[in-house]
């Protein structure tokens, strides 16, 4: 796409390069990190350098939120913040049990 914003598609970029990283070395964690499964998993992981390009080309973000917006609204407006990176480490030790088994 002629004229995209190139912020948009550096996003995209890092967000597809790492998801196809991730999910060439375990689709279950993939899965979990960011929120699909693993039959998608497997497709993203066996995308080409020129078809992930094509992709970050679009000219929207490729991706969405990992968490619903309720939470982002309980988070930004609470004291919440603090208690984020606890949460956030939950998800990333989930992610690990889950690649181990």
């Amino acid at each position: 796409m002629q004229g995209a914003d190139q912020d948009i598609i550096d996003l995209n970029l890092s967000w597809l390069f790492k998801a196809r990283e991730l999910a060439r070395s375990n689709h279950k964690k993939a899965a979990v990190i960011f929120g699909f499964d693993e039959a998608l998993a497997e497709k993203i992981s066996r995308l080409s350098i020129e078809e992930l390009h094509s992709i970050a080309r679009s000219g929207v973000i490729v991706f969405q939120p990992r968490f619903h917006p309720k939470f982002w609204h309980e988070v930004l407006e609470g004291d919440h913040r603090t208690s984020l990176g606890i949460q956030f480490q939950a998800l990333l030790m989930a992610a690990e049990e889950a690649s181990d088994q």
